[in-house]
């Protein structure tokens, strides 16, 4: 069922417990504590649904151990070994895109990248520039849109056609998907498990999409970096492309070098998974 109609249904409930303590044979107390609960349970859900982390609506990939754990491969990484994701979001998006990628290129840093498959459309030579460097290619979806708000039809085209984007430009089928948002609910990530996409958000988020300065962004990508953490970034800026990305670029290349010094190695999820 969809989260918004659990929601719809919880809220609707509050009401019809309001109207039956002022009309009904129930007291205003007991009516008012329903009420309250409904509320509560309502809200509840619409916060899982939108907090990237947990299993409530399905297997939803936050840190690279739960990766691990879903590649099926039975591996371990060797001991004493420490990993960390950066993931980019919305691209492709000249210049900084390209300047992105020179930046990885230089620091011989491999990345992922989870693609708005519409600008991939129209920026072919950069996501093909992407898989010819090593990155690993996700889907962030055809076009930049919360899928809680889709019809089933809607999202299963969304999908569909955001796959056949990127095969087409990579030839290869992209296996990881980036929820628009992080938001999902259970028939988005049944609707992904399907398209065989594995849901993956994040556990480090510097918000640099806000306008804050390169500084910044590195502070709070340092301040929680740990081990497996899978970090969100953006190259992109969906659906409209008109703010800056310079300051993400900018912070990249210290990020790679502090990250290093602190013995980190910096992995694509494609690489992660191999190793």
């Amino acid at each position: 069922m969809r989260v918004i109609y659990i929601i719809g249904v919880f809220y609707l409930a509050a009401m019809l417990f309001l109207w039956a303590g002022r009309f009904g044979g129930i007291s205003r107390k007991k009516a008012l504590a329903a009420s309250l609960v409904c509320l509560l349970a309502g809200s509840g859900a619409l916060a899982l649904s939108v907090y990237p982390r947990g299993n409530t609506y399905g297997v939803t990939v936050t840190c690279l151990s739960e990766l691990a754990a879903n590649s099926g491969s039975g591996t371990a990484v060797p001991a004493g070994e420490k990993y960390i994701a950066l993931t980019f979001d919305d691209g492709p998006y000249p210049p900084y895109t390209g300047r992105l990628l020179d930046v990885l290129k230089q620091k011989k840093a491999h990345a992922t990248f989870f693609l708005v498959a519409s600008q991939a459309q129209r920026y072919p030579e950069l996501v093909g520039r992407m898989a010819a460097e090593g990155h690993t290619i996700g889907l962030h979806g055809f076009r930049h849109r919360d899928f809680l708000k889709l019809t089933e039809e809607e999202k299963e085209q969304d999908l569909a056609m955001g796959k056949k984007v990127l095969q087409a430009i990579t030839g290869r089928e992209p296996v990881f998907w980036r929820p628009p948002h992080g938001f999902r609910d259970l028939s988005v990530t049944k609707m992904a498990g399907s398209k065989h996409l594995q849901v993956v958000n994040w556990s480090v988020i510097p918000r640099d999409w806000t306008g804050i300065g390169k500084q910044e962004i590195y502070n709070r990508v340092m301040d929680k970096a740990e081990d497996g953490a899978i970090v969100l970034l953006h190259d992109g800026d969906s659906p409209f492309y008109k703010a800056s990305r310079q300051a993400t670029v900018d912070a990249a290349a210290p990020l790679i070098d502090s990250l290093r010094e602190k013995g980190y190695h910096l992995v694509s999820l494609e690489e992660y998974v191999r190793k």
